[in-house]
């Protein structure tokens, strides 16, 4: 019989601190998504994946249960990739790991298309300032909604509404101006 979440989270607490790699194992890959995301760099995401766990473990006591324990972990790890980004202080590289689609029965033309606008999205999703990426992730990529985001970031929800608004805008104007930087070097390279 498989454990729930919240069950693991209070057999830890009494003492079976081993059960807290069961718990890990459920959240890992998710976690790293959403760190590499943020950090764009394979082993800042890991090193910030393995930070949030260690966090949330010695925080395991103050986790709330009025809350999922995914909002709470994501929480976590959203505010030190944050605070790592604040750090630094340098510019964020563009994503460029590959998010596998399944094109089963998809022609060539068909896969290109979609990756290159992938590829053109996870570019201007970079670009984002962090606090505009980490909107555009935590909801479009990682499917959390909006009352969770606001839990996660501590916002009220017309706040949490009006800047994913604004980060949409802001994606959809980058995009246009790829779109528009490819045509014209396109252009120039036609002519010569």
């Amino acid at each position: 019989m498989t454990l729930t979440d919240q069950e693991l989270i209070e057999r830890i607490l009494q003492g079976e601190g081993e059960l807290f790699e069961e718990l890990m194992g459920r959240y890992k890959n998710g976690v790293y998504s959403l760190c590499f995301r943020m950090l764009g760099n394979g082993e800042d995401a890991k090193d910030m994946a393995q930070e949030t766990f260690i966090k949330s473990y010695h925080a395991l006591g103050k986790y709330s249960r009025e809350y999922k324990f995914s909002t709470w972990l994501f929480k976590i790890a959203t505010n030190l990739c944050i605070d790592e980004h604040r750090k630094r202080k340098a510019k964020l590289m563009p994503l460029d790991e590959q998010i596998h689609m399944p094109y089963d029965t998809a022609s060539a033309e068909t896969m290109y298309f979609h990756q290159s606008n992938k590829d053109e999205i996870e570019r201007a999703i970079g670009e984002l300032s962090q606090e505009y990426k980490a909107l555009i992730l935590l909801y479009h990529k990682e499917g959390f909604s909006y009352q969770q985001i606001c839990d996660m970031l501590q916002l009220p929800m017309s706040k949490v509404k009006n800047r994913l608004h604004r980060a949409r805008h802001m994606l959809k104007d980058r995009l246009k101006e790829i779109k528009e930087e490819e045509s014209k070097w396109t252009a120039k390279e036609l002519q010569i």
